[in-house]
């Protein structure tokens, strides 16, 4: 019964997506108008372990266009049903899946289309909680009857009769979606006053539950209302999209035999459901008390431009730490990180880590003595403090002692480009960088372990050391600028080389990441060619660099410890969104010559493939003087999910045009569609044991 119930879960899940259409590229950012969302929020539960909340525009609608015009006949559809197989069977099942081949009728028409359709409310709001552990999903309609009838129509034509239930004077829709002998789950949605409520009801809950469950009585304690708006202040989160994890009230609900959710479990899985008495007797204070320093994780969009074919989006997320003890001391561990890193248009790759090596180990002893001094009842508690107690970590004074004085590390990668006249074989433009109070320090210990520097005095006024005079095979340089040890080459790392001199070291974060996945790409294949030349593999060096460069991006990512915890912010922004290529299946009706990556990242010729639109296809390779057919191959080929699958697959192959046909052993294959382009993609095969990349052109 645990299994079904989970799964009938996943179903609700899929259901809700459905009904609120757009799910998949409106990633969790819903509808409602201006109010609403407070009034929402009023029937949510204090207690919640999750709840995410939006609202959209009109703007937010269309963003996605032109992507979503690629979903007709893409396949998705079917290969989403195929996986619905693996769910119990029932009469909700056969309801989701004419709302999923419906949705993808409609989807390759836009936003618009989509909202129009189901009756959504293009300016509404929408939240998504748990209340106890059932899923519960409200969305503002603008147009009721619109949604109404669709769900007339797929019950008719799935064959369902649709249920209905009575809960505090409001009628609701029902759909079964799993029964066995002592549990029957049931997906319920009602409309009241222009607002769509979805959630499961099981037969054992009382109908004061269901009434809350369905927001038509308001929780005893609900969320406070003003909790959302008041986050969306404090992390400058869009109103499109924002939510939360509760820790706490998920440790709560775990160790709390009297709280909801564990009420919940234990009447739906009964004796399955692990014995935790003793947890929560002896531990439950103990762990609450620490996971309340800890009790959300906050999650949301900061910013969304979409601006002719080009996109950007903001996304960051948090862990709170309301401990002021333990974030005051994991605040001293803050370190340096250097400003190329933030400002330089040029960068390829770059990552930087701000750490004072000088606060590691009084901040470690400082939380260590906090925890191992605690009074725990908790037996576990204890019994770690034991144990803890044992490794004291004032002893890695010690270790840090030998990198004093440093807050920070970086590496910047600019360029890398085959050059035969090179002994590598390659011109390299990258600096990497030790952020110290005296480099000089540094210096010295990097003469005594790092063979290449040794006999090398790197000089206190700024000049640098070129390591080709020691015998390096390139010109790379070294050298100490202000408060830093650099290490670089090219001239883009030189010119940053030079701008550390000046710079101010003070604590500005933890981690720094910057990508641009076209030069990144672009690197890569230049990293294949030289691998190739040593003898190395270069297929997954050439496909990461396909994967990169089909889709242009700039990637950003920060993360630093503020008065509110942890916090990570990620940005990201897409040109020439038009120019991305999904193949569909129709665009797979064709004849292409199709060759393969060899070790030496030559592309190799071994033949051509037809793709008929009945759904067979061949496959036929020539010899090499280009006279008669060596191989030939007949098969059955499907397309979802952007992979191409052959099956029931007849081959014969033959050594030469004289030699005898030989029948060869079906196989079938299957590839992942990358680097699509108009006339032209790349297909990974990769069956575990092999790897191959294959290029189709168009003929």
């Amino acid at each position: 019964m645990k299994g079904k119930f989970f799964k009938a879960a996943a179903v609700m899940a899929c259901l809700s997506s459905a009904a609120a259409f757009g799910f998949s590229f409106d990633i969790l950012g819903w509808f409602q108008k201006s109010s609403n969302i407070d009034k929402m929020i009023e029937y949510v539960p204090a207690d919640t372990a999750l709840f995410v909340g939006g609202v959209t525009n009109k703007d937010i609608v269309t963003s996605s266009d032109q992507m979503m015009a690629q979903l007709k006949d893409s396949g998705d559809g079917e290969a989403i049903l195929e996986m619905l197989k693996s769910f119990p069977e029932s009469e909700g099942l056969d309801f989701i899946r004419w709302f999923i081949k419906d949705y993808y009728e409609v989807a390759p028409k836009g936003g618009i289309a989509i909202y129009n359709h189901y009756g959504l409310d293009m300016e509404g709001a929408s939240v998504v909680y748990l209340d106890g552990i059932f899923p519960v999903m409200r969305v503002v309609l603008q147009d009721e009857q619109a949604f109404l009838s669709l769900v007339e129509e797929a019950a008719q034509e799935s064959d369902l009769t649709l249920g209905s239930k009575t809960i505090a004077d409001q009628t609701l829709t029902t759909i079964e979606l799993a029964k066995n002998d002592d549990l029957v789950l049931t997906l319920g949605f009602m409309i009241k006053d222009n607002v769509l409520t979805i959630s499961v009801l099981s037969q054992k809950d009382d109908s004061a539950a269901q009434a809350q469950r369905f927001a038509l009585t308001k929780p005893s304690v609900p969320m406070p209302v003003d909790s959302w708006k008041n986050d969306g202040k404090t992390y400058n989160f869009m109103d499109y999209s924002h939510g939360y994890v509760s820790l706490l009230n998920i440790a709560n609900a775990v160790l709390d035999k009297d709280a909801r959710a564990h009420q919940q479990l234990k009447v739906l899985l009964g004796d399955k459901l692990p014995d935790l008495t003793e947890a929560q007797i002896q531990c439950r204070a103990d762990i609450v008390n620490i996971v309340s320093g800890v009790p959300r994780f906050v999650f949301g969009l900061n910013r969304y431009d979409v601006k002719d074919d080009n996109m950007a989006f903001d996304f960051s997320y948090a862990l709170e730490i309301q401990n002021a003890n333990v974030l005051g001391e994991l605040s001293k561990l803050r370190g340096f990180i250097p400003s190329y890193l933030n400002t330089s248009k040029d960068l390829t790759l770059g990552l930087g880590v701000g750490l004072s090596a000088d606060a590691i180990s009084p901040v470690l002893t400082s939380l260590w003595n906090q925890f191992t001094k605690a009074d725990f009842n908790c037996v576990q508690l204890q019994n770690l403090q034991v144990k803890l107690r044992e490794n004291n970590p004032a002893v890695l004074s010690v270790f840090t002692s030998m990198a004093q004085g440093l807050s920070g590390v970086s590496l910047g990668v600019f360029d890398l480009t085959k050059d035969e006249n090179s002994q590598l074989g390659a011109q390299y433009d990258a600096i990497a960088t030790i952020t110290a109070e005296k480099p000089e320090v540094l210096s010295a210990l990097a003469s005594k372990f790092l063979p290449i520097l040794n006999g090398v005095q790197i000089p206190t006024d700024g000049s640098a050391i070129n390591l080709a005079d020691s015998g390096l095979p390139m010109d790379a340089f070294v050298a100490i600028k202000g408060k830093h040890l650099v290490a670089y080459t090219g001239e883009k790392s030189k010119q940053v080389a030079e701008q550390l001199a000046t710079e101010e070291v003070k604590p500005n974060g933890v981690v720094a990441f910057n990508m641009d996945s076209t030069k990144l790409g672009d690197l890569i294949m230049n990293m294949g060619a030289l691998n190739a030349s040593m003898g190395n593999d270069c297929t997954d060096l050439f496909t990461v660099s396909t994967v990169l460069t089909t889709v242009p991006f700039t990637l950003n990512v920060r993360e630093d410890l503020d008065n509110n915890g942890y916090k990570s912010a990620w940005s990201m922004s897409m040109n020439d969104v038009s120019k991305i290529t999904i193949k569909r299946r129709q665009d797979l009706v064709n004849a292409f010559k199709v060759e393969y990556l060899d070790e030496e990242c030559n592309w190799i010729d071994i033949g051509s493939e037809t793709f008929n639109e009945d759904g067979t296809g061949t496959f036929v390779d020539r010899d090499d003087s280009n006279s008669c057919n060596v191989f030939e191959s007949s098969f059955k080929w499907s397309h979802a999910l952007s992979s191409i699958t052959e099956t029931d697959s007849n081959s014969r192959f033959r050594s030469s045009c004289d030699s005898e046909w030989e029948q060869q052993e079906s196989v079938d294959f299957s590839c992942q569609i990358l680097g699509a382009k108009e006339t032209e993609f790349y297909c990974l095969q990769d069956d575990g044991d092999y790897k191959a990349l294959h290029r189709y052109t168009q003929q």
